[in-house]
């Protein structure tokens, strides 16, 4: 019997060498002369010692939770003031946030405690659709008062409030009509968008000349939208062709028809706008081809299970000037009157819609009004549709008034790293739903509350921004870690212990931020020791050992049992040695010795750090097993 002593490093330091072949958790060692290994030999372990981190070590088992930002859900009966009875009487979503990547399905993940916090930050915020809160989280490492002991994570969620002055850049606005035949992408254009002058350059009274773009969205935080539609620059309406001004989610797929609206819509609805272009806004304002003002939304209608585009009665809105509000009522004709601009304002939920009058000044077409009939006002803005966007229509007529012009005096737009709707997790929230699987079924689901049907009476009380210093909507961030009948759906949730925190749901934060902001501590300290079996290896020689969980043979030398629990300096030393045939029915002479530590599927248990040593004993099989 002899013994073979192996390590990767000299001391016990805790620096990490992972770029090395001396690796913690896996390392050779080579020999100066070969070492003999006579015919028939056996390999057991007789002892190991190793340094198991303090590291955060999670799975598909413990790595899923979800957000939430909106109005607070009761979790009593009757709700509380300012909270909803139901989740579906909010205007908002649970989104799912994963710690694991991809590239890790499968896997067993181990992260400091400083690189975890990095992840959960990272995938918040990959899973954060409000413009005003997209990058505004952050994770942090709690620690003591003297900043070393570890206590457990700190979660600060605030909004951005800026309220930009943008005018979009040249040619940064997209074809929003179809993706066939003349508008299709190689097709010619039929606009140009130019200094912030959108141009119709398309002939004939029926092609369409509709623009969205999708650079940046709208700060919810009462950013504006404001577009002249007859002034030096702008002639659509001085020359009385059709034209819209809105603003509108981004739709990556086109329905089966081609056009770009939401799988769930009917755009083909009869709704008497009188209009001959159509195009899909979430809210818009146009004059029709009878020169009438006209104001329109996109909302869910339950009688046929789409949503459509409903027309604002805005002559019956309580906040509208007196001027579109006198007998007979119905929609303003807009000949006669000198207007030169119209402009969106959004204040948290609450859309408003004003129209300048040469020489008078600005006269409120729509705004909120509490109680007020849903027909008489624009829907609240919603999860699906956070993002909003400009869209501008210029229409032609039979006199030749083909080229007429509108220009974009101002956009709120948020100016946010990486900001793209056509790629996953980079923009809002219905358009990644269209370029993941999950597909739009979640946004509709969304779309069908009773706060988006016009027709139904039930009102609902839009939330606004608040007052500085917090002037952010008036939105509750919110964690569920544990599958909720509060927030739903929040099936899978499993991250409550790995986080440290007693409570499922969190939805008190334990300080307040601003503006609009909470942040929350774990109650406890999470777990910092591995919950998964660990292994060594002996991978250069003929052991034959079958792992039956990966269903593929091994070189496992042996279960290190008592280190499954435990964390800092351990050492191991098998109660009975499990001797393993070598299968050398000749002399071996070995030149190298190759360990390496592992889970039950085979990977790395990089949780290791600092020495390892492996001690084996070799011996030539006893002749009585031969």
């Amino acid at each position: 019997m002899s013994l073979v002593v192996c390590s990767n490093k000299d001391s016990d330091g805790t620096e990490r060498q992972e770029q090395s072949i001396y690796k913690a958790w896996s390392f050779r060692n080579s020999l100066s002369s070969a070492y003999t290994v006579p015919a028939n030999s056996q390999v057991a372990l007789q002892s190991c010692k190793v340094n198991i981190d303090g590291r955060m070590v999670f799975s598909r088992n413990n790595h899923r939770f979800y957000h939430y930002m909106g109005q607070k859900v009761a979790t009593e009966s009757p709700a509380p003031a300012g909270q909803a009875e139901f989740i579906e009487d909010t205007t908002s979503y649970p989104c799912i946030t994963t710690l694991t990547t991809d590239a890790e399905q499968g896997k067993v993940v181990e992260l400091s405690v400083d690189d975890f916090a990095a992840r959960i930050q990272q995938q918040v915020r990959s899973t954060t659709y409000h413009p005003n809160a997209k990058e505004q989280f952050t994770c942090n490492v709690l620690r003591n008062a003297s900043s070393v002991d570890f206590l457990g994570y700190q979660f600060s969620s605030k909004q951005n409030v800026s309220v930009p002055t943008f005018v979009p850049l040249t040619g940064s606005f997209e074809q929003w009509y179809r993706n066939d035949g003349i508008y299709s992408p190689t097709a010619p254009a039929t606009f140009t968008f130019i200094g912030g002058v959108f141009k119709r350059e398309v002939d004939g009274i029926f092609n369409a000349a509709v623009g969205i773009c999708p650079s940046r969205p709208l700060s919810l935080t009462e950013g504006e939208l404001k577009v002249n539609i007859s002034t030096a620059s702008a002639n659509a309406n001085a020359s009385g062709v059709e034209w819209h001004v809105g603003l509108s989610r981004y739709i990556n797929e086109v329905d089966s028809g081609g056009y770009y609206y939401p799988q769930f819509n009917d755009y083909g609805f009869d709704e008497p706008i009188d209009n001959d272009d159509e195009c899909f806004m979430d809210f818009a304002v146009c004059r029709n081809r009878a020169g009438e003002l006209v104001v329109y939304q996109d909302a869910y209608d339950p009688l046929y299970d789409v949503t459509r585009r409903y027309e604002v009665e805005y002559w019956n809105n309580p906040e509208a000037d007196a001027m579109f509000t006198k007998a007979p009522l119905g929609r303003f004709s807009m000949d006669g009157t000198s207007f030169d601009y119209v402009k969106f304002k959004v204040d948290g939920e609450q859309v408003s819609l004003v129209i300048n009058i040469v020489g008078t000044g600005e006269a409120t077409l729509v705004d909120y009004s509490a109680g007020a009939d849903k027909k008489y006002m624009f829907k609240p803005v919603n999860q699906a549709c956070w993002c909003l966007h400009p869209v501008l229509m210029v229409g032609a007529d039979s006199l030749g008034n083909e080229e007429c012009t509108l220009e974009l005096a101002n956009f709120g737009g948020m100016n946010i790293t990486g900001y793209d709707p056509k790629t996953i997790n980079k923009g809002g929230w219905s358009e990644t739903l269209e370029l993941t699987q999950a597909g739009t079924a979640r946004a509709f689901a969304l779309e069908k509350g009773t706060w988006n049907q016009p027709d139904e009476g039930t009102s609902y009380a839009q939330i606004k921004t608040g007052t500085a210093p917090n002037n952010g909507v008036n939105y509750s961030f919110v964690f569920i870690l544990e599958p909720s009948d509060v927030y739903e759906p929040t099936y899978g949730a499993n991250a409550r212990q790995l986080l440290g925190f007693n409570n499922s749901i969190l939805q008190n934060p334990t300080s307040v931020v601003t503006p609009n902001g909470g942040i929350y501590s774990s109650a406890f300290t999470p777990s910092r020791v591995s919950s998964y079996a660990m292994f060594v290896k002996l991978n250069n020689f003929g052991q034959k050992v079958v792992n039956a969980r990966t269903g593929f043979e091994s070189k496992i030398l042996s279960h290190l049992t008592d280190l499954e629990t435990l964390s800092g300096r351990q050492t191991y030393e098998p109660k009975n040695l499990i001797w393993l045939d070598l299968d050398n029915p000749a002399d071996m002479n070995v030149n190298e010795f190759d360990i390496s530590f592992c889970y039950a599927n085979e990977q790395y248990a990089t949780i290791l750090t600092g020495q390892s040593i492996v001690c084996l004993y070799f011996r030539t099989k006893p002749k009585e097993l031969m």
